[in-house]
């Protein structure tokens, strides 16, 4: 079996390590900041020898786009095995993200390059109003974004001219996004496409297959077919989709695996994990087959508690991270044969969590219920005001 090496100790490596020793795959991780080696699902890490190598595995792959700048992340670029390395240094950066889908054809907000406040001012103007400003490298879960109009344009951090991108402000129905994985030799799989609903910026919860949502199927993965294939990638990608009067609008790409796709772990036959290790070291990639429907709830900045494993349905992924507001400790995946299964389940943990969770839990149960015939209110792009007067909206 091939040995396997991942850039990244967060929970998306952990999960990885975990679906590894399903495979019977030597899996170890990697910190590029603080150099230290994790072997398998262990949680101690060994420091690294200062000349230390990555040859002794076959492929290497990461667990986040956004990698450092330093000598252990230079030799780990030029290991063979790092065929995602390209894909991954244009990703990463929107500029040269959005370039690629304008390049491709791809339809996408409508964006330029922030050099200046005039660049922001005239922007607003000829879309009409506020313009979502983001910082070109970095920034998840909504930081490094703000919502502005030429009034405000000053908000914008000016260090960052230059290595900013504005976006037209979409009005968008809802968010979709879609994982896919795509092996060596070109051959894709896709999960169902899923929706997902934002907390200030975070995705707080996942719902799966997406209502009313099989028209959108088949243009969603070809969209994420031609990407992979104009990069050579192989692995797992998402896709962060806009619905927008009946079109589809491409947000953000992530090579690696997401957390939209964490449902997956418990709502099919092959959850993403494993679908990515095995597009990465050849084996079988069956289509993966939906159970019924799922809904994925994030659990952000509260504390473990076990009165969660008395749900009956209920699956917990706990990271084990130190608690601090504002971080993802954890997700619960909760599974059903029909929705109205779904809604009695998702009642009886609402009272298990905290109001901040239960009010999750409600968008969720909104969630199920039919398609409206109106737009739905926005709250991923709700404004949260700032010191600086700027508004921080999702990614």
């Amino acid at each position: 079996m091939k040995r396997v090496l991942v850039i990244g100790d967060g929970q998306l490596g952990l999960m990885l390590a975990e679906a590894a020793a399903r495979l019977g795959l030597w899996l170890d991780r990697v910190s590029p900041e603080h150099c230290l080696l994790f072997h398998g699902t262990g949680r101690q890490g060994t420091a690294l020898p200062h000349d230390w190598s990555a040859a002794d595995y076959d492929i290497v792959t990461a667990e986040r786009e956004h990698l450092p700048a330093n000598a252990l992340m230079a030799r780990l670029a030029g290991h063979p095995g790092f065929g995602a390395h390209a894909a991954i240094t244009t990703l990463a950066d929107r500029r040269s993200q959005k370039a690629l889908l304008d390049r491709l054809g791809i339809a996408t907000a409508d964006w330029c390059l922030v050099e200046s406040q005039a660049d922001i001012e005239r922007f607003s103007r000829l879309h009409g109003g506020p313009v979502v400003v983001k910082s070109a490298q970095g920034g998840y879960d909504g930081r490094g974004q703000w919502r502005l109009d030429a009034a405000r344009a000053a908000a914008a951090p000016a260090a960052l001219y230059g290595r900013m991108i504005a976006e037209r402000s979409v009005r968008f129905v809802r968010e979709l996004s879609l994982v896919g994985a795509r092996a060596a030799d070109g051959s894709c799989v896709f999960y169902p496409l899923v929706e997902n609903r934002h907390r200030e910026g975070m995705l707080r919860f996942t719902l799966a297959p997406a209502r009313a949502a099989r028209g959108y199927q088949r243009r969603a993965e070809q969209m994420l077919r031609r990407i992979m294939d104009e990069l050579g990638y192989t692995g797992v990608m998402a896709v962060e989709l806009f619905e927008e009067d009946g079109k589809l609008l491409v947000n953000e790409l992530a090579p690696r695996v997401h957390n939209s796709g964490h449902w997956s772990q418990d709502g099919t036959t092959l959850d993403q994990f494993e679908l990515h290790l095995r597009a990465l070291c050849d084996l079988p990639m069956p289509p993966p087959r939906t159970t019924g429907h799922t809904v994925m709830i994030n659990l952000v900045g509260c504390a473990f508690d076990p009165a969660w494993l008395s749900v009956p349905h209920a699956r917990l992924h706990w990271y084990g991270k130190e608690v601090r507001g504002g971080r993802k400790l954890g997700h619960i995946n909760l599974q059903a044969p029909t929705l109205r299964a779904l809604l009695a389940r998702l009642a009886a943990l609402a009272p298990l969590l905290d109001r901040e969770h239960a009010l999750a839990v409600e968008e969720a149960s909104e969630g199920l219920r039919p398609p409206p015939t109106t737009v739905y209110p926005q709250r991923s792009q709700r404004a949260h005001i700032l010191r600086s007067g700027a508004e921080r909206v999702t990614g």
